[in-house]
């Protein structure tokens, strides 16, 4: 493996978040690598209701996850600078152009492990970018 420099650290707004942070986090402080972190809206999957267009459902969703973005950089990362990307689309599409552009050295995600019915109805964002990637990839399993 090259030298890892820059590591990108997809997050979703959930309570695994946290938990996938801090693990790349202790990582990347290891490896004295710069960090980034990225989340999608998935506008694929949205749907308005009450009177709210899609695109509004979007900006606020993107919102809410810059939120999130500076929670876990205060909680986790405090001091050390960290990159923020939130980005609307397909999770798996965004998340590989974001490190393609970025130039990171390594993608740390987590995976659910849903498996049967669920996996099939939610897909797997993780096993797309597994598919996908160019790039090395450090999974972190975050199921309970």
């Amino acid at each position: 493996m090259t030298n890892i420099k820059k590591i990108l650290i997809a997050v979703d707004d959930g309570p695994t978040a946290e938990k996938v942070a801090l693990s790349a986090f202790h990582f990347a402080h290891q490896l004295k690598a710069e960090m980034a972190l990225v989340s999608v809206v998935d506008t694929a999957s949205l749907m308005s209701e009450g009177g709210i267009t899609v695109g509004e459902l979007a900006d606020i969703m993107t919102k809410e996850y810059k939120q999130n973005h500076q929670l876990l950089m205060d909680k986790i990362f405090k001091d050390v600078k960290v990159w923020s990307f939130v980005e609307k689309g397909k999770p798996h599409e965004e998340i590989l152009k974001v490190a393609q552009e970025w130039e990171a050295d390594l993608i740390v995600m987590g995976t659910h492990g849903r498996t049967g019915l669920a996996h099939l109805f939610m897909g797997s964002v993780a096993e797309k970018i597994v598919r996908h990637s160019e790039k090395p990839l450090f999974i972190i399993p975050t199921r309970p």
